[in-house]
């Protein structure tokens, strides 16, 4: 019977494993024998004792070396990979001969003393690095692998955050907000584990925040001046914000960069748009600021109450007073200012008057909206007139002057000569003995006796002048005729005196007021002659009176205004 010997191995197990500083603790792998596929592997530093047997169950014996007794028992593989536990040569198992062509036995035996080697790949998400931290955003996923040259990996376990090790078995979603550690190591199939390695990331899964600041000139919050400029700012907590992005009523985005001008819009209603972006590609939703840009200047306007005539020039008085306004299309009317002439603009509050010196005056006027629109100046220029008119009057004809007293009569038309230097004359008026006030048109006085006229002007800015007074006497009453005869009747016919033909006729005339002019007469209709001897008229001496017949003499006489009087006077002359 032949005899079985059974080569055995006896290995001392150990264990492998390390613990990082820090980090968790890392499951403890048995360093072992292992054989798979047929092949047996054994963890390259553990000692081998060698043993045989000549049956498959029977006694172990010890296997020992003489020559190299040292470094038997126990024995280490020195070689990473395949050793040999070599015999010269092969023999027969049934005829326990040398195989020919001669061939060597051996058994291999896998040292594997190096353990896997791990990576991890992170993917799925936006990645950005800054100042020694590597960010991540949503969909992060990490995705673990192993490489082992000898028995091959068993495993790969990881930790997150310290967590107890797990295994790994498919891609990792790594959906914890804010910095993360991910430890991970494989170890073999003999028990070689690799020393932990590790991932330091951040994942970003917030969005950044961004917020507006109006610069300049704004009303009531939301009404804006074309001056005014936007300032955006945002910030986010983790990777930092990449840009902010700005566009005007959904036309055009733009990065911002600096301040953001609104002159270039219309003036209107607009609606301001912004929102930020990280830098893993977080977005915020957008953001959005309804405004009203004012673009346009508040419109002035003046009003002149009182006194006022539009002629080569708008004239005012003294009484005249300006009210200014001003309407606005939004933001509404802040203020109104004004000046006169060289002055400079103060604020309008209530109606003004006009410098009080004559000649033309320039009212400048401007208004301003609450967000500082502020409109061109206007000039509404204004002659200051100030003079009232100046009356005279004129008398016409008849007149007479005498004794400090004009004397007219009711014939004597009257008239008021008058003038204005500026504005013109709206209206003359008059007054007989401090009557009723008239509106003057060439005049007269029918009435005899002392009278006083009071008359003034008023211009067309009702400048009134002081009345005047005029003192006249009205005489309408002619002289007193006076006819005497040098002797008295010597008779009555018909009833009428009978007077010689040696008679003598006078004539004469007073007057009360102004005086005889003149006087006229005649004798039977014929033509009037004037009586102008200072003596008595014989009648017999001009040859009037040659016989005896029936006389009538007529007499007028006229004063020095032409009022005249009148007398006839019937007689008979006889021889």
């Amino acid at each position: 019977m032949k005899k079985q010997y059974v080569l055995s191995i006896l290995v001392s197990g150990l264990f492998s494993g390390s613990i990082l500083a820090q980090s968790p603790s890392v499951n403890s792998h048995e360093k072992k024998v292992v054989i798979k596929d047929g092949k047996t592997y054994v963890q390259k530093s553990l000692p081998l004792y060698l043993s045989f047997s000549t049956s498959p169950n029977g006694e172990k014996h010890e296997l020992n070396s003489e020559i190299t007794k040292e470094y038997a028992n126990p024995m280490y593989l020195d070689t990473e990979g395949v050793n040999y536990i070599r015999s010269h040569w092969a023999v027969d198992q049934t005829t326990l001969k040398t195989v020919e062509p001669k061939v060597e036995i051996r058994y291999e035996l896998y040292a594997d003393g190096l353990a896997p080697q791990s990576s991890l790949s992170l993917s799925g998400a936006p990645s950005y690095y800054a100042k020694g931290v590597l960010f991540y955003g949503k969909g992060l996923s990490g995705s673990l692998s192993s490489r082992d040259g000898v028995s091959g990996v068993e495993a790969i376990n990881y930790s997150l955050n310290s967590a107890v090790y797990a295994g790994y078995a498919s891609s990792l979603n790594l959906s914890k907000e804010g910095a993360n550690t991910l430890y991970y190591y494989a170890y073999d199939f003999v028990g070689n584990a690799e020393n932990p390695k590790q991932k330091e990331f951040t994942v970003d899964l917030s969005n950044p925040s961004s917020n507006h600041s109006i610069l300049g000139i704004s009303y009531q919050g939301n009404i804006l001046a074309p001056s005014t400029k936007f300032s955006l700012s945002s910030s986010d907590n983790l990777s930092g914000v990449n840009n902010t992005q700005y566009e005007f009523d959904g036309n055009g985005k733009r990065i911002y960069s600096s301040n953001i001008s609104i002159s270039s819009l219309g003036d209107g209603q607009h609606t301001l748009n912004y929102y930020s972006t990280d830098n893993v590609k977080n977005a915020e939703a957008a953001k959005s600021f309804s405004f009203y840009l004012d673009k346009i200047a508040p419109e002035p306007s003046h009003s002149i109450k009182g006194d006022q005539y539009q002629g080569n020039y708008l004239y005012v008085s003294s009484r005249t007073t300006v009210s200014l306004a001003a309407t606005d299309n939004h933001a509404g009317v802040k203020n109104i200012e004004y000046k006169i002439d060289g002055d400079n603009y103060g604020s309008y509050s209530s109606a003004f008057s006009i410098p009080n010196s004559s000649g033309v005056h320039n009212i400048r006027y401007r208004s301003t909206d609450n967000v500082e629109n502020r409109s061109s100046s206007e000039l509404r220029p204004v002659f200051m007139d100030n003079t009232p008119p100046s009356t005279g009057i004129n008398y016409g004809s008849p007149q007479f002057f005498d004794r400090d007293t004009l004397f007219i009569n009711k014939d004597t038309e009257i008239s008021l000569r008058k003038s204005d230097a500026h504005s013109g004359l709206l209206k003359t008026e008059y007054s007989i003995d401090g009557g009723a006030l008239k509106n003057y048109a060439v005049f007269s006085i029918p009435n005899e006796g002392n009278h006083s006229i009071g008359f003034f002007s008023t211009d067309r800015v009702n400048n009134k002048e002081t009345q005047k007074e005029s003192k006249v006497f009205v005489d309408n009453t002619g002289p007193e005729i006076y006819i005497n005869f040098s002797i008295e009747k010597i008779g009555a016919k018909e009833g009428l005196p009978i007077y010689p033909n040696y008679t003598r006729l006078y004539i004469g005339a007073t007057d009360v007021h102004c005086g005889t002019e003149e006087i006229l007469y005649s004798i039977n209709g014929e033509a009037m002659r004037a009586y102008s001897s200072p003596r008595s008229l014989d009648i017999s001496e001009v040859d009037l009176l040659k016989s005896a017949k029936k006389y009538s003499v007529k007499v007028v006489a006229k004063d020095k205004l032409g009022n005249s009087s009148e007398k006839t006077i019937e007689f008979f002359i006889e021889k």
